[in-house]
């Protein structure tokens, strides 16, 4: 079983991050990830927030096998998996 985390570079991967009270703050769709962190990084880069990246949400979707999962980072500055609710 590959971890969600371990992105191919050809995969295509959407990373949606939100903001306070689920607002949409960026979106975007590339290749070439190798890890979520990764495509995280580069669309916090490419987003130019005026607002702390603790205070967002990151929804990260590989479009190729529709698996998609939401992240956060902690006070430590870590992204770390937003449970999923059941």
């Amino acid at each position: 079983m590959e971890k969600f985390d371990s992105l191919k570079p050809q995969d295509e991967v959407s990373v949606t991050i939100w903001g306070p009270e689920d607002s949409c703050l960026y979106q975007s769709t590339n290749t070439g990830y190798t890890t979520v962190e990764e495509a995280v990084r580069i669309a916090l880069a490419n987003a130019g927030l005026t607002i702390s990246p603790e205070l967002c949400v990151f929804e990260v979707t590989n479009t190729n096998t529709q698996v998609s999962h939401k992240y956060r980072y902690n006070a430590d500055g870590n992204l770390v998996l937003i449970p999923q609710e059941d």
